[in-house]
């Protein structure tokens, strides 16, 4: 089972790459993800989780197949085969 990670931004930079796929075991959730991807990818998640707190930054838009994780559980969100997840940093706004 695994699922795809795609990266925005200066988090593609950070991986080298926009696409990344990561190997999960049945009803591993997102946090599970991030420690998994922490190991190949430590930049990326390091700009994704808040140091102090290991939860999400709120600026940073990650969309389980569409849908933001927070409004389903967040950190808690299960994950199936083949889900997609999108990982997009902030957006600046230009003046």
């Amino acid at each position: 089972m695994e699922v795809v990670v795609k990266l925005r931004g200066d988090l593609q930079e950070k991986a080298g790459t926009s696409t990344i796929k990561v190997p999960i075991n049945e009803d591993e959730t997102m946090d599970i993800l991030l420690m998994r991807l922490s190991r190949r990818h430590p930049q990326v998640v390091e700009a994704i989780l808040d140091p102090t707190t290991g939860e999400l930054r709120e600026y940073f838009d990650i969309l389980l197949n569409g849908r933001p994780i927070q409004q389903i559980r967040g950190i808690h969100t299960k994950l199936k085969h083949k889900d997609e997840i999108a990982i997009s940093p902030p957006v600046a706004s230009s003046v």
